[in-house]
């Protein structure tokens, strides 16, 4: 194969769970919940109830549950209606740097492989910190959406070897797998421009039903390409252009424990990352001005932001669909004004007169010196200008659930019940969250079985 996939395979072979640090663990533990906690928040969404009905019509004897449910589908089918599950409502954890990513989309490749071979949760543990020490990684190593190509492509290496660890492969099945997910699944960022579709919330899962058929495929001895990262038509020449920088990896060449999860944010809102610093500037706002008050809303950022979710793309600033207003940091603010908390059951009245009538009165601005600090903080500045001439201003760096501004055991708990509490019972609720902090205790399928409503 190459560098690449050897340094993958021997970290993954190498890493266990008694190598994972106690704060890892931990915090592993705290991913799972909020996943968990997101994905049933999402149960009875459109795109996740025609996901779960195409997979329930391939239910077979051997396979693993899609989340919620007491049937067996393929593990592929389960990790992708699992993964559409844990991502629609935008509101699951989130790295930024090069690349960004949703690490936590990995997490249905592990539920449903691990159910799949009825792994202890301590091998979960383990297969997740390592899927997340890599994917997260990766995208301080080059950026993809610079280059037409989506995130999810760095997704699916963590995938595979979460996969691929729970499954037991060798070495050399490992850089199979690897192989077998990387060349043949490259994903465009067509699907984050303009008016965004169902597929937004889709195409992490996807990426992770690929990582767990390229495993499978492994698993059974299929060879994959040869030198699939470094070779002259492979993921880094093709995706990335050649711009990729291996000294990243370094420390999994040296097979030092698994701590880059402790790097990523969980989300207090179900907004896209870039936008939650401007939730919680406009919150602030909404605290000193009325309004009927308000004649300007100036929003200065970073160059992400408003790439991604800024003024650029039309659609932005007239939202159709859900999964464009959680991606636009203009209508994301005037919500945050109108409402207060972004919360889920603001985007079944996207079309509000209040709020669209709020965002004609904005400007977006990118500020190249808040694009300095870009991604060690977040900053978004918020000024509001009213009718009489007075002016307001707000800056917020990091929001709620960011390393630098952290999300408390307890206050994580608070949004698992919040999100789940309409379809979760209470005696349900409590069942799970203690298996979940005390995963290791557990076995997958005793998990999944507490989880089946």
């Amino acid at each position: 194969m190459d560098r690449i996939t050897k340094i993958l395979a021997e970290y993954t072979i190498h890493t266990d769970f008694s190598k994972i640090p106690s704060e890892t663990r931990h915090e592993v533990k705290r991913r799972v919940i909020d996943s968990i906690a997101v994905a049933f928040a999402a149960y009875t969404s459109e795109p996740v109830a025609l996901a779960r009905r195409i997979a329930s019509k391939f239910s077979t004897s051997e396979g693993a549950r899609i989340m919620g449910t007491r049937y067996r589908v393929s593990p592929d089918w389960a990790t992708f209606v699992n993964g559409v599950m844990i991502r629609y409502h935008d509101y699951n954890d989130t790295y930024l740097s090069k690349e960004p990513l949703h690490p936590s989309d990995l997490i249905a490749a592990a539920l449903s492989i691990g159910e799949y071979v009825n792994s202890r949760g301590a091998d979960l543990i383990a297969a997740i910190a390592i899927g997340y020490e890599a994917a997260v990684t990766f995208c301080d190593g080059g950026t993809l959406r610079k280059r037409g190509w989506d995130h999810v492509n760095f997704l699916g290496i963590g995938s595979t070897l979460a996969a691929a660890k729970l499954l037991g492969l060798d070495t050399v099945g490992i850089q199979h797998a690897l192989a077998l997910y990387a060349v043949p699944h490259a994903a465009m960022r067509q699907t984050r421009v303009g008016e965004l579709s169902m597929w937004k919330g889709a195409a992490a899962a996807n990426a992770s039903r690929n990582a767990v058929f390229a495993t499978l495929l492994a698993r059974e001895g299929f060879t994959g390409p040869y030198k699939p990262f470094e070779g002259e038509m492979g993921f880094f020449r093709q995706l990335l252009q050649g711009d990729f920088d291996v000294s990243v990896l370094q420390n999994m060449e040296e097979l030092k424990p698994p701590r880059r999860i402790l790097d990523t944010y969980i989300k207090p809102y179900p907004v896209e990352y870039h936008a939650q610093t401007a939730v919680e500037a406009a919150l602030r706002l909404r605290e000193k001005v009325r309004l009927e008050e308000i004649e300007k809303i100036r929003i200065d950022t970073y160059e992400a932001a408003y790439t991604i979710i800024g003024p650029k793309d039309p659609e932005k600033w007239d939202p159709h669909t859900k999964e464009t207003a959680d991606h636009s940091i203009m209508w994301v603010t005037a919500a945050a004004l109108v409402w207060g908390p972004i919360k889920i059951e603001h985007y079944r009245d996207i079309r509000n007169p209040t709020v669209l009538s709020l965002m004609k009165k904005m400007e977006v601005n990118l500020d190249p010196e808040l694009d300095k600090l870009y991604p060690q903080a977040f900053p978004t500045v918020i000024t509001v200008v009213t009718k009489g001439g007075s002016k307001y201003t707000e800056r917020v760096d990091y929001a709620k659930g960011h390393p630098k501004n952290p999300m408390s055991d307890r206050e994580l708990e608070d949004k698992f019940n919040m999100l789940t509490r309409d379809v979760m019972p209470e005696e349900v609720r409590r069942r799970v969250l203690n298996i979940l902090w005390r995963l290791e205790n557990y076995s997958v399928t005793e998990l999944l079985d507490a989880l089946a409503l």
